[in-house]
């Protein structure tokens, strides 16, 4: 009995390897991401082919920088290129930043209320914590009903010794042949602490 759950371990870890490996393979060609204006936002990651990027520190919050990753098309059937942003990253430097890790995670870690009457919300569908490059994220799928269909927002939580990160993206739920979707899994995959 232990050496089949010993053979099915060996068999999980290497389907692992191979896999952590494909992912490095398909992103080598990639250009690398960084904040170099800003030493404590200490992660670096590769950046998809033609995806556009814009970032700057937010006026009126000390210590948070505000990503926009602009890929060509968010969703297969958007007729004009780099017309719409599906993909943020936040960061708030610590001891700097008013940001709250706590706060965030009450709010993230059920239904988030979006409207100013309280009628509407974000509706959780799941969380999940996993592993990149030894980094550990915390991910929440929130549910939302808008007039153009239903759109999956998911939030990828992470932290540094020298800053919070916060990935959003907002893509049309149930999508399941979507190339932004895919070469964001990608980049999230890449994700490593640089210092």
């Amino acid at each position: 009995m232990h050496l089949r759950k010993y053979i099915t371990l060996l068999i999980s870890l290497a389907a692992l390897l191979v896999l952590s490996a494909c992912g490095a393979s398909e992103t080598e060609d990639w250009k690398s991401f960084s904040i170099e204006q800003e030493p404590a936002l200490n992660i670096e990651f590769r950046l998809p082919p033609r995806w556009l990027v814009d970032f700057a520190p937010t006026r009126d919050n000390p210590g948070q920088w505000e990503i926009t990753l602009v890929p060509p098309k968010c969703t297969p059937d958007q007729e004009v290129e780099f017309l719409q942003s599906c993909v943020t990253l936040i960061a708030h430097v610590k001891d700097t930043s008013s940001f709250s890790k706590e706060a965030f995670f009450d709010l993230t870690s059920g239904d988030i209320p979006i409207s100013l009457d309280g009628n509407q919300f974000a509706v959780l569908l799941e969380q999940d914590t996993f592993r990149v490059n030894r980094i550990k994220m915390d991910e929440f799928n929130h549910l939302i009903a808008t007039s153009q269909g239903e759109v999956e927002m998911s939030t990828y939580f992470f932290e540094t010794d020298s800053a919070y990160f916060t990935f959003i993206t907002n893509f049309p739920y149930g999508q399941t042949e979507n190339e932004a979707i895919e070469n964001f899994e990608l980049m999230l995959g890449s994700v490593k602490e640089t210092r």
